[in-house]
């Protein structure tokens, strides 16, 4: 009898050890939270207590794997897989995000089915700020220099305007007093000596001058009629001679209107051409007839037009205003000379 129960006793020893050694391979369930980890339901009272492998187990045959109460099931398949060692959500806060195919999280949609996403929010455009300076250093150089030209010329027939002003302000009375010298004084010779030493900038004075001049070297004693002819002659070509030269002096910066005037408006056209086409090249490029595309090179394009305009109006109309005073100052240059032929005439016959 005690040698039957010997091998019976061996055999159990031999399969719980066994068990012994399957439960100590098997990967332990990482430990629940003690906050957040859900309570376990007990199990019922006609759950049966684990069954011990037989005895007849062969050696070397791992034991079934058994699932813990706690252990959480494996995720779905499209949801995010717990991290291990991570502790589950806990009661009212979100749930964690789920990872697309792409390792980025999927946002979870909301609002009703078939209500259609919010509009995205936009970015208000800066405000671009517009003025004659930011145009012209935003402008090409082609038009730069159109615009610095035509300014440049506006600024010189502005300048020659007052400079003109200035001098035919103080010429008609300068003349005035001259003529009333010259019409006192008892001769040519002492009229001319007056102008020199009181008038010798004014162009009346001038053309008496070179007759006094003429006079002294032609005159000698008594002169026959043809000589008197031959002289007076001689003081009208070189009294017309000095009236020329008066003439063009009286004319400087006229041409400068002239010029100003009837090309600033053509250049400043040109500019315009060339600010358009700038525009027309942008579109091109960008592909779009946004006004905040177009604008700016319009803007350059008619800023060069009313330069353009501003610098050739004021040149025309300055240009017409000299024209006239210097022709009413050579109708009285023209008046002079002869007065002073018809007085020297007198004085010759008398002498």
């Amino acid at each position: 009898m005690m040698i039957a129960r010997v091998p019976a006793a061996a055999a159990l020893a031999f399969g719980i050890g066994i068990m012994v050694s399957a439960a100590m391979a098997a990967p332990a369930a990482p430990p629940a939270h003690p906050t957040t980890a859900p309570a376990t339901t007990p199990a019922p009272a006609t759950t049966k207590p684990a069954t011990p492998a037989p005895a007849t187990a062969k050696p070397g045959t791992p034991a079934p794997a058994t699932v813990k109460p706690g252990t959480p099931a494996p995720a779905p398949a499209g949801t995010a897989a717990p991290t291990p060692g991570a502790p589950p959500a806990a009661a009212g806060e979100p749930p964690p995000p789920v990872i697309g195919p792409d390792g980025l999280p999927i946002a979870p949609a909301t609002g009703a089915p078939g209500t259609p996403p919010p509009p995205p929010v936009v970015a208000p455009e800066p405000e671009i700020s517009i003025t004659p300076v930011t145009m012209v250093m935003n402008a090409t150089v082609v038009v730069q220099v159109v615009i610095t030209w035509l300014l440049g010329a506006s600024v010189l027939t502005w300048a020659l305007l007052f400079s003109k002003l200035t001098y035919f302000s103080g010429l008609g009375t300068k003349t005035d007093r001259f003529l009333q010298a010259f019409r006192g004084a008892s001769s040519i010779e002492d009229a001319a000596k007056v102008g020199q030493r009181t008038y010798r900038d004014n162009p009346l004075a001038i053309i008496l001058q070179a007759a006094a001049d003429e006079i002294k070297l032609s005159a000698s004693g008594k002169m026959s009629g043809d000589q008197r002819q031959h002289l007076l002659s001689r003081i009208a070509q070189r009294m017309n001679i000095a009236q020329a030269e008066q003439q063009e002096e009286l004319g400087t910066g006229m041409g400068i209107f002239a010029t100003v005037g009837s090309i600033s408006a053509f250049v400043g056209l040109f500019g315009t051409v060339w600010g358009i086409m700038n525009s027309f090249i942008g579109i091109a490029q960008k592909q779009t007839t946004n006004l905040a595309v177009v604008a700016p090179g319009i803007a350059e394009a008619l800023f060069a037009t009313g330069t353009g305009l501003f610098a050739a109006v004021p040149a025309v109309v300055f240009y017409n205003i000299f024209a006239r005073r210097i022709g009413s100052y050579s109708t009285r240059m023209d008046n002079f000379s002869n007065e002073v032929l018809v007085r020297l005439s007198r004085q010759l016959d008398g002498a």
